[in-house]
């Protein structure tokens, strides 16, 4: 067991090497896109809504959440209550176990699909880092961005780069304001079958969007 909290760490670095303690998948599923966030990504973002107070007392939800990086991170950095939400149990039971790891009681887990998620009341801030389509539904990510908007005024996002302009269009279009924190490159080891080079790279980029008034 390891008792962390917030006042443990004291940069950005101390926060990305404990993000890069939590596990990743035992058995990743392509259908899902399952590829373990990179951890300067998670810290990058968690770090942010720290620093603007977003996160001391806060209700915070974890879309996708898969092994419980973002959800893990923001309980440990103040938040007062985390919604973990797949739709993988199998992803769960490691964020789970990761919890219990840092004895965190604060984290809440449910299994459902975040197109359709049935929780009540809003949240200060939601993580997410939904699929792509590459494998799985086109414009999945965007359902996932409308799931997180309608639950929260906040929401830290990752995306292809290639997108960028169409997200910051749709996110505009719905009254919200995106400011972009990071462009990234997510390297993806090899992880599935159809796999054939060492490590794949993906660029991408990570956002803060702000809904005031929603």
């Amino acid at each position: 067991m390891r008792m962390v909290r917030g006042a443990d760490i004291r940069r950005l670095r101390d926060l990305e090497l404990l993000i890069q303690g939590i596990p990743g998948y035992k058995s990743p599923k392509i259908h899902l896109e399952q590829y373990i966030t990179d951890a300067n990504i998670v810290a990058v973002a968690v770090w942010d809504a720290y620093m603007r107070n977003y996160l001391t007392g806060a209700r915070v939800l974890d879309l996708g959440c898969g092994t419980g990086r973002f959800a893990i991170a923001a309980a440990l950095m103040g938040a007062r209550q985390v919604i973990c939400i797949d739709i993988d149990p199998e992803a769960l039971s490691i964020a789970v176990e990761s919890a219990a790891m840092y004895k965190l009681d604060n984290v809440d887990f449910i299994v459902s699909d975040a197109r359709n998620i049935s929780v009540t009341g809003r949240f200060n801030v939601t993580f997410q880092n939904p699929p792509f389509g590459i494998q799985s539904e086109r414009g999945l990510d965007i359902k996932f961005l409308a799931t997180a908007i309608s639950h929260s005024n906040v929401v830290y996002t990752i995306h292809k780069l290639s997108t960028l302009d169409y997200v910051s269009s749709k996110v505009n279009s719905w009254g919200c304001i995106m400011n972009l924190l990071d462009k990234v490159t997510i390297t993806i080891p090899l992880t599935y079958k159809h796999h054939r080079r060492r490590i794949y790279k993906t660029e991408a980029f990570l956002a803060r969007i702000e809904c005031p008034g929603k």
